[in-house]
Order: structure tokens, then sequence, then C-alpha cells
């Protein structure tokens, strides 16, 4: 079209030139200018035109797809809410309350904590074989503990429960660490029945988890009760606790009626805080926040073998302990003492100390301690078992996430061994496997390093 304009222009204009005068010409060239001017306007109209049009069809496709993942994003967003719904369907919360992961009802009358540990360690072991082909080293790393753990309300705060569940250390097999149900009937009292720990010693009722050392004592293993079938009477009063125990005997969990080597047993333990709070003493170490604190405590345990099923002896047992924290320091020492008397043979009184400390250099962060220990088997074959255990905790996230490192130097004496207790010579405190410790003689110093991380959650 602009091409036609153009052409009919250039003929009018040779056309004009030859019939008309000079200022006809000019006159006749303006007109045609400006209707040059009119095809311009109209071109430039045109393409806006088409440029609105293009713009358009582009918003519409952009609207389109806006469209289509405002429509996924909506059926995201409502199946989300359908699925919170029927979690949250009367009121149910979840969450962590710094200490472990809960699902809970609104309400309060349900609850359910979850909870874990993990604990994984290098250990470097040192010692004079009877065997000159023995190596005398040996290094690797273990899975110490692996638990997971389970406990909260059903109904009414006051009817409890708890479910741990350990993997063994040595193949990984998982076993029932704790179980059992409780009810509080309020000022201080609490009844409980299942499996759980034997209220004797006070070493080993501070959690695995919140020891000084890597792991607790010898004289403790040699001594402990540690878990058996039980029913269990609390009583807390702002000052002091009593806990009583109607129980299947030391180590006497999960056993069939009529298994255990005991005909019946019982233990009773009383704690007396004289200073500071009940919460501090969840462990050994004297934390920034503390308050000076001291606490009294005293156990004893009686066993009446059942020689039916391979009980030929009664035990009596007893501790007495005291825990001290403050500026940085934590104390924790202990006497215990045992009396076995078989159906036959002659009686032994073993007993065993231990004392442990540690003190806080960089506060809530750095921790050096020391431990020493003693064991008197009462045997006139058996030297007495002296050892000294010191090293470090660094705190990442206090008990929560942290390193610990620890030397054990067993300098004098017999290992020896309880009935009635766990092994001291065990591959759970460093010990290595390779020698065997059936004479229970120390050829010369036994060295064990350990290294371990720590987490819980």
């Amino acid at each position: 079209m602009l091409k036609t304009l153009l052409a009919g222009a250039l003929v009018a204009s040779m056309t004009v030139g030859a019939m008309a005068s000079d200022t006809s010409v000019n006159e006749q060239l303006k007109a045609m200018r400006a209707e040059l001017d009119a095809v311009r306007a109209t071109n430039t109209q045109l393409q806006g035109e088409v440029a609105k049009l293009r713009s358009a069809t582009d918003e519409n496709w952009l609207t389109e797809r806006r469209a289509q993942e405002v429509k996924t994003l909506v059926a995201e967003v409502l199946n989300d809410a359908d699925t919170r719904a029927s979690l949250l369907e009367g009121g149910m919360s979840a969450g962590h309350n710094g200490k472990n992961f809960f699902l809970a009802s609104e309400d309060g009358s349900f609850l359910l904590k979850i909870g874990g540990q993990f604990q994984f360690r290098h250990i470097w072991a040192h010692q004079d074989s009877s065997s000159s082909s023995a190596d005398e080293d040996d290094t690797g790393f273990q899975i110490r503990r692996m638990k997971l753990k389970f406990g909260g309300h059903i109904g009414d705060p006051k009817l409890f429960y708890a479910i741990n569940l350990e993997g063994n250390r040595d193949g990984g097999n998982v076993a029932i660490n704790t179980t059992y149900v409780g009810y509080d009937f309020g000022n201080g009292f609490k009844v409980s029945f299942g499996k759980d720990k034997v209220p004797f010693l006070r070493q080993e009722l501070i959690s695995s988890s919140k020891q000084l050392a890597v792991d607790r004592s010898l004289v403790n293993e040699y001594f402990t009760l540690n878990y058996s079938d039980q029913v269990k009477i609390d009583y807390k009063a702002d000052n002091y606790k009593l806990a009583l125990s109607l129980n299947d005997g030391s180590n006497g969990g999960l056993d069939d009626i009529g298994a255990d080597p005991v005909d019946f047993a019982i233990a009773l333990r009383g704690e007396w805080l004289l200073a500071g709070s009940w919460s501090q003493f969840a462990d050994v170490t004297a934390w920034s926040g503390d308050d000076t604190g001291l606490l009294l405590g005293a156990a004893v345990f009686f066993s009446e073998g059942d020689a039916q099923n391979g009980g030929v002896a009664d035990y009596t047992a007893w501790t007495v302990d005291g825990s001290f924290e403050t500026g940085g320091v934590g104390l924790l020492v202990a006497y215990m003492g045992a009396d076995i008397n078989p159906d036959s043979g002659t009686s032994v009184s073993p007993w065993g100390l231990l004392v442990e400390a540690g003190f806080q250099i960089v506060p809530d962060k750095l921790e050096p301690f020391v431990r020493w220990e003693f064991i008197d088997h009462d045997s006139a074959s058996l030297e007495e078992l002296q050892l000294l255990t010191f090293g470090l905790n660094w705190y990442l996230k206090k008990h929560n996430a942290k390193f610990t490192t620890d030397v054990m130097w067993v300098y004098d004496g017999n290992f020896g061994s309880n009935p009635f207790g766990a092994s001291t010579y065990s591959d759970g405190l460093g010990f290595s496997e390779s020698y065997s410790s059936s004479s229970g003689a120390v050829n010369d110093d036994i060295f064990v390093w350990r290294a371990q991380f720590q987490l819980l959650f």
C-alpha cells in the first residue's frame, strides 16, 4: 500500500511539474509531504497494534501457566492441611522440648516422648600376656551404646510408662533394656512395676549418658545389682527420697517364674539433699548455673538364694555415698560392701571404695577429671585391686553432644569376681578380649586409653 501511494505521488508530481508553475509545484510538494506524514503515522499505529496483539497473546499464555501453577500449589496446601487435620484431630501437638521429641494431646492426657543415645569409641589396650607370643597391644573401634527410648503417660499424666531398647555392642541384636508402668499417687508417692534399675549404687543410678568418665567404674561393676523385674515404691519430699524395691535379685530382668536364682530379694535406698537442688545431682558435673550442693545417700540389699534354680548363697550388700558440687568442682565418694554366705563353704565379705572428681576449667565446655578405685576381695589368694583413671570432657552441647577421653591405669592387684555383680574385666569397659581373665592376675601394669563421642536426641 505504501509503495502504491509513493508511486502515485511521484507520477502526480511529474504531471504537475509539466503543467503548472513553480508556485503550484511547491504547494503540491507540501501536500505530498503531508500525505507521507499521514502514511508514516498510520504505519506507526499499525506497528503499535501488532505489538499489543503479541503482548496480549503472551500474557494470556503466561496467565494460563500461572493459573496451572497456582492450582498445583493450592492442591498441595490442601493435601498438607488434610494431613495435619487428621494428625491434629482433637488437638495433637508435636515438637522438641529441649530434651526429647514428643507427641502430645492438646489437653495433656496423652504424651509420647522419643529419645536416643549413641556412643562411639576408639580403644587402645596395653597389658602383658602370660603367653610370649601374644600381642601386648590391641586397638579398635566400638559402638558402646545405641539406645532408643520411649516414655510418657496414657490417658492421665499420673499413669506413666517407659520402654527403652538397646542394641548389643557385639552383633547389634536389639533387646529390651527397661520397661515399666507406674502410677503417681501425688504427694510424692509413686509405684512402678516392670524391669528397671535396682535402687542401690549411686553411680549405677546416674545415667550412662551423664557419667564423668567414658564409662562407670570397675568397683561399680563389681558390686552393681543392675536391672531386675520388680515392684518399686518411690517417695520424694523437698529434701529427701526413699525407694523400696521387691525384686528378682541382681541381674534378674525378664526372667520366667521360678527361673531366677533367688527366693526373694529386697532393696531400700534413701537420699538426703542438704544443699542445692535435686536436678543438679543427675550427674557429677558442676555446671556454671548450679548452686553449691550436697547430697548424701545410703542403701541396703538382701536376697535369699533359691537352691533349686542355682541360687546357692544368700547375699547382703550395702553402700553409703556423698556428692558435692561448688564453683565448677564436682565430687562423688562411695563406699560399698557385701557379705556372700553360701549354703556350703566359707563366707566372704568384699568391699570397695570409689572417689572421682571433675573441675570445669572452662565453664560448661572443658572439664578434666580423675578417679581412684579400690577393691578388697576378702580372699587370701587374690590381692586388692587398685586403679587410677584420668581424662577430659569437652562439652559441645552439655551431655547431648560431648567428647570424652581418658586413660585407665590398673597398677596393682587382681580382678577377681563377684557372682552377684557384673564383670569387671569387660570389653564394655575397654579391656581386650584377647587376654584371659580367668586367673584374675595383673601380670604387669595395664593401660587402657579410651576416646568417645556421645550424641543424645
